[in-house]
């Protein structure tokens, strides 16, 4: 099994297409981080992204030493979206897991089964063709929609994260959600790619 550092030019599954991000997607990051619609869900963002801010934002993923990964999320027509992937490659104890966090920035795209589609593919190769064993996320409690997907995926509830968000002057709880290799691929393994 590889390690993560290898990343394919391209992901496919159903609808949407994976790749690498880019300096090109600069321009799509800044409008998806400061699109109020957007806003109130990415972790971390209470007030708008400046254009320098946006710029650090995707050269922190090009200049990376394999910890942190970005892919685009691309429609048959447009990018849609990204997914960031953080990890601890070369440690012993954590170098195992993969933490996601995915953000379709389109709101007119939003409940078409881009964000579905984007995680199988991504679970996908994570537990095919790396040595991933635990893909985690943590989503707000209160985003009940991305709960309902993460579940539709295959990750699963595993507690409470209380007071784990600060935004908008206020604490937040996270649901930690998690999909493990062996029990991700016995009910998603054999499910056809687009």
């Amino acid at each position: 099994m590889a390690s993560m550092s290898g990343i394919p030019e391209l992901i496919r599954c159903g609808s949407v297409s994976l790749r690498p991000i880019t300096l090109a997607d600069r321009p799509h990051v800044y409008r998806w981080l400061n699109d109020p619609a957007v806003m109130p869900y990415w972790s971390g963002l209470d007030q708008p992204v400046c254009d320098a801010d946006s710029l650090a934002w995707v050269e922190r993923f090009l200049s990376s030493d394999g910890s942190l990964r970005c892919f685009i999320i691309e429609s048959p027509q447009r990018p849609v979206g990204f997914i960031e992937l953080s990890r601890q490659p070369g440690d012993h104890n954590y170098g195992h897991l993969a933490e996601i966090d995915i953000c379709i920035g389109e709101p007119s795209e939003w409940e078409r089964g881009y964000g579905s589609s984007a995680l199988i593919a991504l679970l996908r190769w994570l537990f095919t063709e790396t040595d991933i064993e635990r893909a985690f996320l943590q989503p707000r409690v209160s985003n009940e929609r991305a709960i309902h997907v993460y579940e539709k995926v295959g990750f699963r509830k595993e507690g409470v994260l209380r007071r784990a968000e600060f935004m908008d002057g206020e604490y937040h709880d996270a649901v930690m959600m998690a999909a493990l290799r062996d029990e991700w691929l016995a009910e998603f393994g054999g499910a056809k790619e687009g």
